[in-house]
């Protein structure tokens, strides 16, 4: 009787303090979710334009297609013709001309910033919101607008993978798994 009663005493602590650390744990946000993602895609993004060496920024895999700094620039850019349009806001102007790699480094931080402190407040009602898209004639909820610019980071990401391979680098999140 002794030994059976230990062990409801055990099970019931057992149960008790599981039911106190899910109390505990706070409930899943859309918002804070998009928001985490923003910041392993930037991560990766901004790891990969530190570990390319400044005189590499010009490299081109062939000649029709753009330069490493330049597909870093136009990440930079897209990213902050959503939040312009989110704002409703004329979008910025273009950076033309040559940048140096910490001035792209600078552009891209300061882009993703600008997402994250868009998406940061938002609440997970407001994230299913209607809201018109800012490429083409659509509508669609506020997170189907704010997956737009992480499907463009995902996209160069893909492709600034191959510059970095093919100057014999491996990629900052390759290494790291």
């Amino acid at each position: 009787m002794k030994a059976l009663t230990g062990v409801c005493v055990t099970v019931l602590a057992v149960v008790v303090g599981a039911s106190v650390l899910s109390a505990q744990t706070p409930a899943p946000s859309l918002s804070k979710e998009l928001v985490a993602t923003y910041q392993r895609a930037a991560k990766e993004i901004l790891d990969m334009a530190e570990a390319m060496p400044a005189e590499k920024y010009g490299f081109k895999p062939t000649p029709e297609i753009s330069t490493f700094g330049d597909q870093l620039v136009h990440l930079a850019g897209v990213m902050q013709r959503f939040v312009d349009s989110a704002k409703g806001t004329k979008a910025q102007e273009a950076h033309h001309g040559a940048m140096t790699k910490p001035e792209i480094i600078a552009l891209l931080r300061k882009s993703f910033q600008s997402v994250e402190d868009m998406v940061a407040p938002l609440t997970d009602a407001q994230l299913l919101e209607p809201v018109k898209f800012p490429f083409g004639d659509r509508t669609v909820t506020r997170a189907t607008f704010w997956q737009g610019p992480m499907y463009q980071i995902r996209n160069h990401y893909g492709q600034l993978v191959v510059y970095l391979r093919m100057n014999g680098i491996v990629p900052p999140a390759t290494v790291r798994r």
